[in-house]
């Protein structure tokens, strides 16, 4: 109930991880397991969207994740479920961030696109993958798109039973799939990583961000039942739409069948309508 201690706030939390993006102290603590996975230092970039986001904690707590640097801009995200809507999301947010310089004109120069993913799910091809780089080709013409690529995590994966032949930003990553805070002590005695426990305990204790974790739950919960009842036909209406989107934007029909989940056949018909 809101107002009263909670037992346990997760990382894995959509709205605990942008509190920590947020936050400029705890912020450093997820840049460093960024930054030692891909080799982008972020703590260089500018948080772009977070002026639009100042003055209202709600606005804090659903703000997207963007950062600049020169020729370059990096969304984070953190994914809560494998359900291909979820996943068309992400991916459609960077086609449109690309596809929108172009809109520039002659102002425009190429950039460098990158989506990061902090994944709640297991890779559906490999199972036991632990991350990612992901970049796009066109395989007709074995041609490389430049520009747009993503890393991805895939936390349940990062199991507490390795936890000992882990470094120490493995070991973080470990900490998200914990279910208490006295399991994430048990796991690590990085004074860093205590720091961000003891946070963690804070806004546990904090109503107005809990008012916002306990709508995310309850929303994914609500999410989660209407998937469970077999709406498909509604989620593949919408998997036509986002096609059509990437058409218009000139995506290549094999990133479109990749990231929908339609065949090749599908998304031709869509072209032609």
């Amino acid at each position: 109930m809101i107002g009263t201690k909670y037992d346990f706030i997760s990382l894995c939390s959509d709205t605990t991880f942008k509190y920590f993006m947020k936050n400029e102290d705890t912020r450093k603590w997820i840049l460093e397991i960024i930054y030692r996975k891909t080799g982008i230092d972020l703590s260089q970039f500018t948080m772009i969207n977070n002026e639009l986001n100042t003055g209202s904690h709600i606005k804090d707590y659903r703000m997207d994740l963007v950062f600049e640097k020169g020729d370059m801009v990096v969304i984070v995200g953190m994914t809560n479920s494998n359900k291909e809507s979820d996943t068309i999301k992400n991916y459609q947010y960077l086609y449109r961030t690309e596809a929108r310089r172009f809109t520039m004109g002659e102002k425009y120069t190429p950039k460098r696109t990158i989506l990061i993913l902090f994944n709640q799910f297991k890779n559906h091809k490999d199972k036991n993958l632990l991350d990612a780089h992901f970049t796009f080709n066109d395989p007709i013409n074995s041609l490389l798109i430049e520009g747009i690529e993503s890393y991805e995590f895939y936390l349940p994966n990062y199991r507490e039973e390795c936890y000992d032949k882990y470094d120490e930003i493995e070991r973080r990553l470990v900490l998200f799939n914990a279910s208490g805070f006295e399991e994430m002590e048990h796991i690590t005695k990085d004074s860093l990583d205590l720091k961000i426990i003891k946070e963690l305990r804070s806004l546990s204790m904090d109503e107005v961000f809990l008012t916002e974790y306990e709508k995310e739950r309850v929303q994914e919960k609500l999410v989660n039942s209407a998937y469970d009842e077999g709406v498909r036909d509604g989620i593949e209406q919408g998997m036509e739409q986002v096609a059509k989107n990437l058409l218009g934007e000139d995506i290549p029909i094999e990133v479109i069948a990749k990231v929908t989940g339609l065949s090749k056949e599908q998304i031709e018909k869509l072209k032609e309508s």
